[in-house]
């Protein structure tokens, strides 16, 4: 039970200690250093570095967004289901992902080893095995760890405060990333202009040094924290319900399948994820070719976007406190929409106030992405025995929907012009425009759909046994009836009508 709200819980658990809370914060810096070097390095790194072709790049990055998306839903469901159960069947998976990152990312961003005179079609099948090899293992720890939030803590305060964390750390990790590409650009990368070959080696520092520090925390993340066995969870549950009654039945895989709500917060999560992963990937580019501005600005401008995210998501707590989870997704959807047309019309012979565009799609990004986590983490509620398969399927959406998006843009890049007369440079300002703008607005209407849902269905009432303990103890009707419909309206801890 809540002791602030009085709503069942179904676990009696220990409460998170602070060891454990910062173990698991860092448990996922492997893959977000590895994300931000992805996202946004990959693109420019096999064109102009590699100088592949822009379709190879998009068939590269699209096979990557597959396997990943294939991956996520398959590791969800067997993270509920297969681990070792005194180590931890979430950890134990997680262990599985990390070794994977780390082998293969160390070839990604190398020149073709034993086969750079090869063949296109040899290289492409080298990149693209060692490319679907790192996708498992990031989906194996991205999962494995979104899941063990619900394992490790009920109390939403701690579940939003861990979100917060996680997705402040995953901010930092790209202006770590971002401050060491720039050092390295101009350490280890060549004297010419544009960024060419000359600078591999630039990135292959770049990843080896993500690989060895991604290593070190997640040492600290199996050191620190312990994960409950099933069997634990399953006596925690017991003395709860001796204390509160039977517990909740918990939903299946068929029973989500059945929920609007789940395809709804999928869709919401899909959007998100395209409105932060796509300028993620192409604003470098946009800097070198639509402002043509210097290639150490892949490093600056980034960091520059980092820097808000990290303030944007410190002031998703107070905002959420106050507006609500929904209402502060809208604000963070906002802000990058603003960002899109400072894009669009951006001149090109002053290049310092894209520096405001940066900021507000860095906050943007930041405040729609940890509201949807929290979303999410709401709508799995004390349904923990599927909540894997719950956050795998939103990956699966979101990775699938990224590759195709990237894919397509690169597909109908303007390949063959002149440097006189170049159309590259609108076209990355297009791209940057229309793509996170569209994406932030659709997920604004998901999200107004499900705040729709939530107050109109029959569930959405307060629950009256909750009132009528507060009444027989002398509590505030009103009060009571507010929290109880905001507990109901953010999806969690109430039991679920067969409504949903």
């Amino acid at each position: 039970m809540d002791s602030r709200s009085g709503i069942y819980t179904g676990i009696n658990r220990i409460p998170i200690s602070a060891t454990a809370q910062f173990g698991y914060s860092v448990g996922h810096i492997l893959n977000d250093l590895c994300s931000s070097c992805w996202f946004t390095y990959l693109i420019i790194y096999l064109t102009e570095v590699l100088q592949k072709s822009k379709d190879v790049a998009g068939i590269l990055m699209l096979v990557g967004q597959v396997a990943d998306g294939l991956a996520t839903p398959l590791v969800g469901i067997a993270i509920d289901k297969v681990g070792i159960q005194r180590y931890g069947k979430r950890k134990t998976w997680h262990l599985i992902g990390t070794a994977c990152v780390a082998i293969a990312f160390s070839f990604i961003f190398h020149k073709c080893f034993g086969c750079e005179d090869s063949s296109e079609l040899v290289q492409q099948v080298y990149y693209g095995a060692f490319i679907v090899m790192f996708q498992f293992g990031w989906a194996s720890t991205q999962i494995s760890h979104l899941s063990l939030i619900p394992v490790l803590t009920v109390c939403r305060k701690k579940i939003v405060f861990l979100n917060s964390v996680r997705s402040g750390l995953t901010f930092v990790c790209g202006i770590a990333v971002y401050l060491l590409m720039w050092y390295l650009l101009h350490a280890y990368g060549s004297n010419m202009e544009p960024l060419g070959p000359g600078d591999a080696r630039a990135f292959q520092y770049l990843s080896l040094i993500v690989i060895g520090t991604g290593l070190l925390f997640s040492l600290l993340f199996h050191v620190m924290v312990r994960e409950s066995s099933d069997e634990e969870l399953r006596s925690q549950e017991e003395e709860g319900a001796d204390l509160l009654g039977p517990k909740p039945t918990q939903r299946t895989i068929r029973c989500w399948l059945n929920n609007k709500k789940f395809y709804l917060v999928g869709i919401m999560y899909m959007f998100t994820r395209i409105a932060v992963n796509v300028p993620q990937v192409y604003l470098p580019l946009y800097l070198t070719s639509s402002l043509s501005l210097k290639k150490e600005s892949i490093a600056y401008y980034p960091l520059m976007m980092l820097i808000c995210s990290v303030i944007g998501s410190f002031l998703t707590r107070p905002l959420s406190k106050y507006i609500g989870k929904k209402g502060t997704y809208i604000i963070g959807a906002v802000l990058i929409m603003g960002s899109s047309f400072w894009f669009q019309f951006q001149p090109k012979a002053n290049a310092c106030p894209t520096y405001g565009a940066t900021a507000l799609i860095g906050a943007g990004s930041s405040i729609m992405l940890i509201m949807s986590l929290s979303m999410t983490a709401d709508l799995i509620g004390i349904n923990t025995a599927t909540g894997a398969f719950v956050y795998g399927s939103m990956s699966l959406l979101d990775k699938i929907s990224n590759g195709i998006v990237i894919a397509m843009v690169q597909h109908f890049h303007p390949d063959h012009c002149t440097p006189v007369d170049c159309p590259t440079a609108q076209y990355y300002r297009d791209t940057m425009s229309l793509i996170p703008g569209g994406a932030a607005l659709l997920g604004s209407i998901a999200t107004l759909v499900l705040a729709a849902m939530t107050f109109s269905r029959p569930g959405s009432q307060p629950d009256q046994r909750q009132i009528q303990r507060v009444e027989e103890q002398g509590g505030n009707n009103d009060n009571v009836i507010s929290n109880a419909a905001r507990e109901v309206e953010e999806g969690g801890g109430i039991e679920p009508s067969k409504e949903d």
